[in-house]
C-alpha cells in the first residue's frame, strides 16, 4: 500500500503566504472602490498640479538665471570702464603735476615768461585748483594747502566718472546675486514639487486605503507648502 507524498510548491511559484502579503499592499485587482476611484482622480489632480508648478519653478530659474548672467557681464563691463577712467585720471593728473612743478619752478627763479607761457597752457582743473591754491597766499601762511592737487577745487572729469561706473558695477553685481539667490530658491521649489510628483504618483497603487490616502495627504501637504513659498517669491 503506497502512502501519499504531500508535493512542494515550486520554488519559482509564489504560495499563498506570499500572495496575500503582496496583494495587501500593492493593487492587482481590476476591480476598484468607489474610495478607489476618488483617491486615483485626486491623485491624477495632484500630480497634474504639481506638474505645472514644477515647470513654472523651472521657467523662473531659468529667467532669474539669465538676468544673472546679463547683470554680471553688465557689472564686468562697468568695471572695466572705471578702471580705464581710473587710469586716465592718473595719467592726466601726472602730466599736471610736471606742469605745475615747471611753472613753480619758471616763479622761484623769476622767469616772468616761462611762468606766463606754462600757466597759460594749464588745463582748466589745474588753472582752477591753482588760482584757489595761490589765493590762500602760500608763501606766507603756513596752513595754506601743500598744493593745488589737495584742494576741492582740483577736479577731474574722469575721476568722475570712474567712481559713476564703479558704482553702476556695484549696482549690477548686487543685482546678479540676488537673481542667481532667487534662481537657486526656485530651483530648490522645484526639487520640492518633484517629491509631490513622488507622492501622489503612488498613491493608489496600495491595496490599503490608509496608505493611499497617507501618501496622497503628504503630496498635498508638501504641494500646499511649497505653492506658499512659491507665492512669496518675485516673478518674472
Amino acid at each position: 500500500m503506497t502512502q501519499d507524498i504531500p508535493q512542494s510548491p515550486a520554488p519559482d511559484q509564489p504560495t499563498a503566504d506570499n500572495r496575500s502579503v503582496t496583494d495587501r499592499f500593492l493593487s492587482s485587482d481590476g476591480r476598484m472602490s468607489r474610495s478607489d476611484r476618488w483617491v486615483e482622480f485626486l491623485s491624477a489632480v495632484l500630480l497634474a498640479l504639481a506638474t505645472i508648478a514644477t515647470a513654472w519653478s523651472a521657467y523662473q530659474s531659468t529667467l532669474y538665471g539669465g538676468d544673472e548672467a546679463a547683470a554680471r557681464g553688465a557689472s564686468n563691463a562697468a568695471t572695466v570702464k572705471s578702471a580705464h577712467y581710473a587710469g586716465e585720471a592718473v595719467q592726466i593728473r601726472g602730466f599736471h603735476a610736471i606742469l605745475f612743478v615747471e611753472w613753480a619752478a619758471a616763479v622761484s627763479q623769476e622767469n616772468q615768461e616761462l611762468e606766463d607761457f606754462l600757466y597759460q597752457r594749464f588745463p582748466p582743473a589745474l588753472k582752477t585748483a591753482s588760482d584757489a591754491w595761490i589765493a590762500t597766499k602760500p608763501l606766507v601762511n603756513p596752513d595754506a594747502p601743500s598744493s593745488p592737487f589737495v584742494m576741492s577745487e582740483y577736479v577731474l572729469e574722469e575721476d568722475d566718472l570712474a567712481e559713476q561706473w564703479q558704482a553702476t558695477a556695484e549696482a549690477e553685481l548686487a543685482k546678479a546675486n540676488q537673481a542667481d539667490e532667487t534662481s537657486d530658491r526656485y530651483v530648490l521649489l522645484t526639487v520640492l514639487f518633484a517629491s509631490v510628483l513622488f507622492f501622489g504618483g503612488i498613491a493608489g497603487k496600495f491595496q490599503s486605503q490608509i496608505i493611499d490616502m497617507a501618501m496622497l495627504v503628504i503630496g498635498s501637504i508638501i504641494f500646499l507648502a511649497g505653492l506658499g513659498i512659491l507665492l512669496t517669491f518675485p516673478m518674472q
